[in-house]
């Protein structure tokens, strides 16, 4: 290290760093600004408070009058239910929205130091970065996967660090330690494995070559050892090996996997999805034509999570970060004109650091309402909602605070809204809610037809329901028949909710 390097002050920043925080400012505005629909929030919220008050974590249906209420179910995000709750209880949904976007950013500038360290530029970092946050614009909503961002970060860079012999293998002793966090907050927990697993192969594979050296096999020896100790770690839950059950199940869940939107394969619209194939045409044309080789445990890295992308939207965001430094070091290795930029640092990069962030901590959730924002943005959400910032209208926040006053029936109610009455009036229990593998596919077919308006009337009497609260938007096709039926009675309207009765 230079003697100018050693004497400069630590709060001095370079300005080859502002690049990536340009970016991750940009994306801190956009994630800022991200609204709260009301499917895979609330009934977790819900959770967190009966698993503090109570000191168990349930195991049963609790909220739906259409099924048994002993009818088992699996809360296997029970410590990321409770850490939402926590953090509601300790700050409100701002608390939760402002971790939610500070650990979106925090987990891609992890992975953007190690397309850093693979590139040797935070420039081309900062590029890769950009072009990854495009793909998780779809998954940014508050809810248990929050918490299991940093572990997949932390599994990926370590490992990967490990296999460029830049990391001691003592460090691989931390992961089984994060995985008991992991396995409890969230079910992605099976990435950790699947990593450790594509490593051992890939490590395995290059050790071959060196078959006559000694201590050939000591790299993946260790990942081994290292899998075969988080494989231990994912037993620590309440339910044991029933957590790998619960996923098994619900990877292939019917009802989950036909008829949820983010469990379907990525169609070429929205900028996540149209990003998401431009990536893989970029990587493959950066390989082709890359002086740097891709490593076999990049290559099955990359196959393994294009792969599991290409199988549902919500693995997007996975795949995003493992992107960036696979994708950095191979555009590092194109024979491309380098830009003549001298690097400095001094304290006005440090000045110019707050300055790009100022916009995205001006929209942070203590501040936003009382901005000016766009007017088509204000007529997506409650404005001055009792719950907190930035909830969407779907979120039946007034017709909640009714039923509260009204309570009563066998309510039929629209999915989503089923997450806001578990938290908001759970004593009214719910027809259908977003918890989808706790109901059948019969259940959910039936559902599909009644919001259609299709057959309603002989099917909520099969269910035996007298009371629906609904959508005008997502359920116009039932709101048009129950307007012209006489045996139904409007009895509280507001700009996105209808409640009928049956006379």
């Amino acid at each position: 290290m230079s003697k100018t390097a050693k004497n400069t002050p630590y709060y001095h920043l370079s300005s080859d760093i502002l690049y990536p925080l340009i970016v991750l400012a940009g994306l801190a505005f956009f994630v800022s600004l991200v609204t709260l629909p009301p499917n895979d929030f609330w009934w977790h919220l819900k959770l967190g408070e009966i698993i503090t008050t109570t000191g168990q974590v349930p195991g049963a249906n609790l909220f739906s009058w259409t099924l048994p209420a002993d009818q088992p179910f699996v809360y296997g995000a029970w410590l990321g239910e409770l850490l939402l709750y926590l953090g509601y209880r300790l700050g409100g949904l701002e608390l939760l929205t402002f971790a939610r976007n500070s650990l979106i950013c925090v987990v891609f500038f992890v992975v953007g130091s190690e397309a850093k360290r693979v590139s040797g530029t935070w420039r081309l970092a900062a590029l890769t970065i950009g072009f990854s946050a495009l793909m998780a614009v779809n998954n940014l909503v508050i809810r248990p996967q929050i918490w299991a961002w940093l572990p997949f970060a932390i599994f990926f860079v370590l490992l990967n660090r490990f296999a460029d012999d830049q990391l001691k293998p003592a460090w691989l002793l931390s992961l089984p330690l994060i995985m008991i966090f992991w396995v409890n907050v969230h079910g992605s927990f099976i990435l950790g494995g699947v990593m450790v697993g594509i490593y051992f192969v890939g490590e395995l594979i290059i050790a071959t070559r060196s078959i006559l050296q000694t201590n050939w096999l000591r790299k993946p020896a260790w990942i081994f050892l290292t899998g075969a100790l988080c494989g231990l770690s994912m037993l620590v839950n309440p339910r044991g090996l029933g957590s790998l059950s619960y996923m098994v199940g619900l990877l292939t869940d019917t009802p989950s996997q036909r008829l949820i939107m983010e469990w379907q394969s990525p169609t070429p619209e929205g900028i996540a999805n149209v990003v998401f194939y431009a990536s893989i045409l970029t990587l493959l044309t950066a390989v082709a034509y890359s002086q740097q080789r891709l490593k076999i445990t990049e290559l099955l890295l990359a196959l393994s999570f294009i792969w599991l992308a290409w199988s549902g939207m919500r693995y997007i965001l996975w795949f995003s970060l493992i992107l960036i430094p696979l994708l950095a070091r191979q555009i590092g290795g194109l024979s491309i004109p380098k830009l003549p930029l001298e690097t400095q640092t001094n304290l006005l990069n440090t000045l110019l650091a707050f300055v790009i962030f100022l916009p995205a901590l001006i929209v942070q959730p203590w501040f936003v309402n009382h901005l000016p924002l766009p007017p088509k943005f204000i007529d997506q959400i409650w404005s001055g909602a009792p719950d907190g910032p930035l909830v969407t209208v779907e979120t039946p926040v007034y017709a909640a605070q009714y039923l509260r006053t009204h309570p009563g029936g066998s309510l039929f109610n629209e999915m989503g809204y089923g997450s806001y009455l578990i938290w908001a009036v759970p004593e009214q229990k719910v027809f259908i809610d977003p918890r989808v593998e706790l109901y059948p596919l019969s259940q959910w077919e039936d559902y599909i037809e009644i919001e259609k308006g299709h057959h309603y009337a002989d099917l909520l009497a099969k269910y035996g329901a007298d009371r629906v609260l609904l959508d005008k938007k997502i359920q116009s096709g039932l709101a048009g028949e129950l307007a012209k039926d006489t045996g139904w009675v409007l009895e509280y309207s507001d700009r996105q909710t209808e409640l009928w009765r049956k006379k």
